[in-house]
């Protein structure tokens, strides 16, 4: 019983994260056009990926949120290295992570580690394009 509580509890905790997500999904895949992400996010664009790196960055991404939005952007044509630089630089690094960070580390380590998470998702997500 005390599994079926803490279930009920964890799926309420997500559950906003998950509508969220399939709502900015289904809003990209219902009403954004192909051509825009073949354009400016496709396979063929060489910026899309450090663009997608340093857009991650900052956000704030959850995994509940991300899986739908990905997919929606697969679908569309976006390109599979420049998710993959998204979600790494969503999750490696957000707003709320870097200040809890910046409480802790001086400056300068703060400043690497940000750049260590955009040149990850960068490489990572020109390799994901290289092979996919």
């Amino acid at each position: 019983m005390k599994s079926w509580v803490y279930a009920r509890g964890l799926y309420k905790q997500m559950i906003l994260f998950l509508l969220i997500g399939v709502g900015v999904g289904a809003f990209i895949y219902g009403f954004v056009p192909e051509e825009f992400f073949l354009k400016y996010a496709g396979p063929k664009n060489p910026f899309a990926v450090p663009i997608a790196a340093a857009v991650g960055v900052p956000m704030y991404v959850r995994t509940e949120t991300m899986i739908p939005i990905c997919s929606a952007l697969v679908n569309k044509g976006v390109g599979m290295g420049t998710v993959m630089a998204l979600i790494i630089g969503g999750a490696g690094a957000s707003i709320p992570e870097v200040s809890l960070l910046s409480a802790l580390f001086k400056k300068k380590f703060l400043i690497g580690y940000l750049i260590t998470i955009f040149s990850i998702a960068t490489i990572t997500g020109y390799f994901f394009n290289f092979i996919f």
